[in-house]
């Protein structure tokens, strides 16, 4: 008898999660909401990650110049952004600087998290640049290379090797951060979970799946970003070359 109600518990157990992934997902086709939500949140890290990369090697740039006004105005900028949270400053672009524009909100996710984005990233490539022996910058002036060429050609490389793992993260930290964009009435992955879970007063399968999903995101930029580093760092690439030679 036992046995005959262990096996109707797990019985009737499955059939309600069943019913609840049913309800949640199958039922007038609301996996698509996460699909969408998924491509929205892709969408926006993406594009900001690449703006806020190229305003960040921007930002370093004017940061090494010897004017005063350059570097104190893009010092100043990254104090800035930094001691401002992402929400508040998503907030302020959407409901003030931006209200009466035609601007979509999802494109002003991208701005607010480019401008984010590229202070940190301003940081971590600037820590990468003055890591480089500046011995290595004098010998190349010496021998008949200029600034311009000694910097994208020795000083940058290596930079960029030391400066990828930190970059890594800062890029997951901006898929994870992005969750936030519902503030400003975008419905990216983590809007469309709460949608969902509105309708059907469920939690379980939205909230995990979402975790799920964030999870494997980051876990693949991960990924793509340890491949780059290969690519890009000479000692990696020889110690990958001397395994497949010994297998």
């Amino acid at each position: 008898m036992v046995q005959d109600n262990d096996t109707g518990d797990s019985s009737s157990w499955l059939s309600s999660l069943k019913d609840s992934f049913n309800k949640n997902f199958i039922r007038e086709d609301r996996y698509k909401l996460i699909i969408r939500g998924t491509k929205t949140t892709c969408f926006i890290t993406f594009m900001s990650v690449l703006f806020g990369t190229v305003l960040a090697f921007l930002i370093c740039l004017f940061r090494r110049t010897d004017s005063i006004l350059a570097g104190g105005i893009c010092n100043l900028y990254v104090k800035l952004i930094q001691g401002t949270p992402i929400v508040v400053l998503l907030m302020i672009m959407y409901y003030i600087i931006f209200e009466k524009s035609d601007i979509t909100a999802e494109r002003v996710a991208i701005i607010g998290f480019s401008l984010n984005f590229s202070a940190y990233a301003s940081e971590i490539l600037r820590s990468g640049i003055e890591s480089v022996d500046k011995g290595q910058r004098e010998a190349a002036l010496a021998l008949g290379y200029s600034e311009y060429q000694t910097f994208f050609r020795f000083v940058f490389p290596q930079a960029a090797v030391r400066s990828l793992p930190v970059y890594r993260g800062e890029v997951i930290s901006l898929l994870k951060n992005t969750s936030i964009v519902g503030y400003i009435a975008v419905q990216d992955l983590n809007k469309m979970a709460d949608i969902i879970r509105s309708r059907t007063y469920e939690a379980f399968f939205p909230l995990i799946f979402t975790a799920v999903i964030y999870f494997i995101l980051a876990w693949i930029i991960s990924i793509l970003l340890n491949l780059l580093l290969k690519q890009i760092d000479p000692k990696r690439r020889k110690r990958t070359a001397k395994g497949a030679l010994k297998k």
